[in-house]
């Protein structure tokens, strides 16, 4: 068990190193107090050496559970979990934080996607590949660091009191082959698997449609606790939430009738196991 009480309060910002690279030296801190060496600890927690060098020099972001385990191991009484909310806090774009804070909140979300998979449902190999794409500049730690935050916000999915998603995807989402063919299949697989919660519900909009009310790009219509609702509208570079009562009911009239064109769920998901299949 290693004593937590040595170790200066850290602040989620450090200057000379990065964010990942920081976290990784907290956790070697506690791991070389408690006595442990990376195969030790990869042991306790059922994790490789290998994983767990990279992640203490910052070459790979820890995973929930990874974190979880490691505190509970190494005696640390939640200081690295702590740690890792305040260095995901920051790894959001300060335009997207708004949007983080209120799927956070919400207890329904509907959402229309016409490009790439949800967030909420992507793999991490997916979400690198398509992280990628768009950060072409940053270096490889800051591409973990952004899919760490991506991969966090799933958490909501898992908790005691998970919101109702009900996700319309565009057929072009399923057709364009993100981070290449193994990485496409283990995303539609993540589909289909992910399909039979309870409070997922899933429906492809075929191309067979034709013209629709989502063709301005993609939306989600958030319910909060108190029954307010707020559309979060994103666009190249940015994106807003809207709260106007007008907007709002233009927004749900749009993926009401994207609902009704869609397929039904069951055979939205067949489709998306056929394409596995192809």
């Amino acid at each position: 068990m290693a004593s937590t009480t040595s170790r200066k309060p850290t602040t989620g910002t450090v200057s000379g190193t990065t964010a990942l690279a920081y976290w990784g030296d907290e956790l070697r801190f506690y791991r070389e107090q408690a006595g442990l060496t990376q195969e030790q600890l990869g042991r306790a927690i059922h994790m490789s050496p290998s994983m767990i060098a990279m992640v203490e020099t910052g070459r790979r972001a820890p995973r929930t559970e990874f974190i979880k385990a490691c505190d509970s191991v190494l005696g640390t009484n939640g200081a690295l979990a702590r740690l890792w909310k305040r260095i995901i806090k920051h790894s959001y774009l300060e335009w997207f934080r708004p949007f983080v804070e209120v799927e956070s909140e919400a207890t329904e979300m509907l959402e229309y996607e016409p490009q790439a998979v949800p967030g909420l449902l992507q793999t991490e190999d997916y979400a690198r590949a398509q992280i990628k794409t768009g950060r072409v500049r940053d270096s490889d730690e800051e591409i973990e660091r952004h899919v760490a935050a991506r991969m966090s916000r799933q958490e909501i999915l898992t908790r005691s009191d998970p919101p109702l998603l009900w996700v319309i995807l565009d057929e072009a989402v399923l057709r364009r082959p993100v981070g290449g063919t193994e990485v496409m299949r283990d995303q539609l697989a993540r589909l289909v698997h992910i399909s039979r919660s309870t409070h997922i519900v899933l429906q492809v909009l075929p191309f067979a449609v034709g013209a629709h009310g989502g063709m301005s790009g993609p939306m989600t219509l958030f319910t909060l606790p108190d029954e307010t609702k707020l559309v979060y509208a994103e666009a190249f570079g940015g994106g807003q939430i809207i709260g106007l009562p007008e907007e709002v009911e233009n927004c749900r009239l749009r993926l009401d009738l994207m609902r009704a064109c869609a397929l039904p769920p069951d055979d939205s998901v067949r489709m998306i196991a056929d394409l596995i299949g192809e």
